[in-house]
């Protein structure tokens, strides 16, 4: 497939993240945090109905003010000396040709345009692209299997 004008593809950010985070956290500390999502407040009437669900899946720009140079694309995952030189697109790392990241997280409450969640480790400011309902039978699929690398206990 030859890449073209034709494919290019223009988001505009939806809200933005609001939380004391300067730098990604990741781990069981994350579910500490509490961010507000900002979304337009033309769009509030969108969140209407989604506090019924417990969780929601963020759709983000990961590269906050970065350039959008792709580095590399192999990595090892987690800097982990054991585990493979992964593609890129085998792993969750931000530096990938679009910089979309997808986390899911427990909403706390709404009020308005603004959407009260816990469990995000995301950078005050990131752009929002989109927000889903997490629907466990729709993202839960019992015979998924992963590599043998991602179950490994990692050391510290």
């Amino acid at each position: 497939m030859a890449i073209d004008e034709s494919t290019k593809i223009i988001l505009d950010a939806i809200g933005v993240v609001r939380n004391e985070l300067k730098e990604p956290k990741r781990g069981p500390d994350v579910q500490k945090i509490v961010t507000e999502i900002e979304l337009d407040a033309s769009l509030s009437d969108a969140l209407d109905y989604l506090d019924e669900f417990s969780h929601i899946m963020l759709l983000y720009w990961a590269r906050k003010g970065e350039s959008q140079e792709l580095k590399t694309l192999r990595i090892r995952p987690h800097n982990d000396p054991e585990a493979p030189m992964a593609g890129i697109f085998a792993t969750f790392t931000p530096d990938r040709p679009n910089p979309v990241g997808v986390s899911i997280a427990r909403i706390v409450e709404r009020n308005g345009n603004i959407l009260k969640v816990s469990g995000l480790g995301i950078v005050d400011g990131t752009s929002v692209i989109d927000i889903k309902p997490y629907i466990p039978r729709a993202f839960s699929i019992p015979d998924a299997k992963v590599a043998s690398w991602i179950n490994r206990q990692r050391r510290p």
